[in-house]
């Protein structure tokens, strides 16, 4: 009874959010400014969305930096329920996997809501795709990433992928690493035994995970937010190294406050 009834809940938040995005875009169809609504709006459902989930996160560190704008946050990945809870803290605009666009629902509500998608088997379009993440960031948007480039077991911190910090150093934005650690489900420490009823990586099929995340009670998490990593760098020194130091920078703040 309660997983059903959170089914509707869930699905009631998600047309009303597509409704009100889809709405911001015929209405300011002309203005700049949709995409400032559009990504309040989603913000606002994703709040509503944590809360039917019974996600509680306790954010320690640089808290403020959530109220900023204009901030490039990079975190680790366990879980589509890390996007969620992110977006409830503060509103982001997300880089996800091309093959997003094609789920159900939630293809449509990440294209509504100008999900930056990265198609990472052929790059061809990535000089548009740093293009259009610097545009937002320009514009005062906050960015999230995973450079990871996929959800994990939390067993170990995957190598980051570097291409996307150039952005960082194209717009001198605010670097701020995120790091997420999950604590306990339904009121008991999160361990071996039941680490997957919210973890989601693998093989693992979207819908029959998700069913099991409504018959849970509580998910209890911790983001620690890490000070912004310095993106100045040596004018001499060449592109692929830059990068490379922002993405190892990043990791390595990640990785402490895991640990």
């Amino acid at each position: 009874m309660k997983r059903t009834l959170k089914l509707i809940l869930v699905f009631l938040n998600m047309v009303c959010s597509i409704t009100a995005l889809a709405l911001i875009r015929l209405i300011f169809i002309f203005s700049r400014r949709r995409i400032y609504y559009a990504y309040r709006t989603n913000h606002f459902f994703n709040r509503v969305f944590a809360l039917i989930l019974g996600i509680r996160a306790e954010v320690t560190g640089e808290k403020e930096l959530l109220r900023e704008k204009g901030i490039f946050f990079v975190s680790n990945h366990l879980s589509y329920i890390d996007g969620i809870t992110i977006s409830s803290l503060a509103p982001v605009v997300f880089i996800g996997k091309s093959d997003l666009k094609s789920w159900p629902l939630f293809g449509l509500l990440s294209t509504l809501s100008y999900t930056i998608f990265v198609d990472r088997i052929s790059p061809a379009n990535i000089h548009e795709e740093i293009a259009r993440i610097e545009s937002f960031l320009n514009q005062g948007l906050n960015i999230i990433m995973f450079p990871e480039g996929t959800s994990t077991d939390g067993g170990r911190l995957l190598p980051f992928k570097s291409s996307f910090f150039k952005v960082a150093l194209d717009t001198e934005s605010p670097l701020v690493p995120l790091a997420i650690k999950y604590t306990r489900i339904n009121g008991q420490d999160l361990d071996e035994q039941n680490k997957d009823h919210v973890f989601w990586y693998g093989e693992m099929d979207f819908l029959p995970h998700f069913i099991k995340v409504l018959g849970l009670n509580s998910i209890e998490l911790k983001i620690k937010v890490c000070g912004p990593i310095d993106v100045m760098r040596p004018a001499d020194e060449p592109l692929s190294l830059q990068r490379k130091y922002l993405s190892d920078a990043s990791r390595e703040a990640i990785e402490q406050n895991l640990r």
